[in-house]
C-alpha cells in the first residue's frame, strides 16, 4: 500500500480540503506530520483576503481520526526524520509546512517531497506568482512538481493552467486557485505512485525567475485589474 505523508499544521485552513481531495486516491494509506509551528495570524490574514470565507473552517477529527497523526518539533527535526523513516513514507507532500524543507528531509523519503506550487514553473517561482502573472497578463495556474533545495526549482511532474473568466474578482481566482493546487496535488500524488516516478527519474527544470511578495500598491492594481475586465488571459 502506497504511504504518503503530509507536512503540515494542526490548524492550516486548506488540509481538510486536501484530505478530501486524497480520499479519491486508491488504497492510499496516510499519515500528517504535524509541525509545533502553527499557522501564523499574518498567513491567516492574507488567506482571509485571498479567499472571503469560502474555506469554512471545519471539524477536524473524523477526518484526522482516518490517518495515522505524529507531532513533531520542526519538520526538520531528526524526530521527524526518524517517523518518516521508521514508518517507511514513500512520499512527503508539502500540505502547508511552516519551514523551508532541508536537505536532509528531501532524501527521508524514497520518492521525494512532492509540491503543488501556484505557479506555472519555470517562469514564475517564489511568492505571489498568481498576482504576478495577472499583472504581466500571463496565466495563472499551478504546477506539481518535486521539491529540491532550490525555490520552486525541482524537476516538473505536470502543470495545471487556472480558467479565468472575465467578471471573476480577485478572490474569486484566489479560491479556484487554491482549488485547483489541492486537486493537482492529490492527482500527482497518484501519479507519482501509479507510474513509480522520484526526483532522479524526470529531467531537471529549467531555469526560472523567483518573485518576491508583490508590494500592497501593485496588489491593489491586481485586484483592479480584475474588476474592470482588463486582464488579457480572461476568456
Amino acid at each position: 500500500m502506497p504511504h504518503l505523508g503530509i507536512l503540515t499544521s494542526r490548524s492550516h485552513p486548506t488540509l481538510p480540503y486536501l484530505l478530501d481531495e486524497l480520499a479519491a486516491v486508491p488504497g492510499l494509506q496516510i499519515t500528517l506530520l504535524f509541525d509545533a509551528k502553527d499557522f501564523s495570524d499574518k498567513d491567516r490574514a492574507i488567506f482571509a483576503d485571498r479567499t472571503q470565507g469560502a474555506f469554512p473552517l471545519r471539524d477536524t477529527a473524523s477526518l484526522f481520526a482516518r490517518c495515522a497523526c505524529v507531532d513533531v518539533p520542526n519538520h526538520n527535526d531528526p524526530q521527524c526524520l526518524a517517523e518518516v523513516r521508521a514508518r517507511q513514507i514513500d512520499l512527503l507532500h508539502n500540505g502547508g509546512t511552516p519551514r523551508r524543507v532541508g536537505p536532509e528531509l528531501l532524501r527521508a523519503a524514497p520518492r521525494g517531497v512532492l509540491n503543488a506550487h501556484p505557479g506555472i514553473l519555470p517562469k514564475y517561482r517564489g511568492a505571489t506568482c498568481c498576482e504576478w502573472a495577472i499583472r504581466n497578463d500571463e496565466p495563472v495556474g499551478v504546477t506539481a512538481h518535486f521539491m529540491d533545495e532550490g525555490l520552486d526549482s525541482g524537476p516538473i511532474l505536470f502543470p495545471r493552467e487556472l480558467a479565468v473568466r472575465k467578471g471573476m474578482d480577485y478572490s474569486a481566482v484566489r479560491v479556484a486557485l487554491y482549488r485547483l493546487a489541492l486537486k493537482t496535488g492529490a492527482e500527482a500524488a497518484q501519479a507519482v505512485f501509479a507510474n513509480d516516478l522520484s526526483p532522479a527519474k524526470l529531467p531537471p527544470q529549467p531555469p526560472g525567475e523567483a518573485f518576491k511578495p508583490i508590494p500592497d500598491d501593485l496588489l491593489a492594481a491586481v485586484k483592479r485589474k480584475l474588476a474592470a475586465g482588463e486582464y488579457k488571459c480572461a476568456k
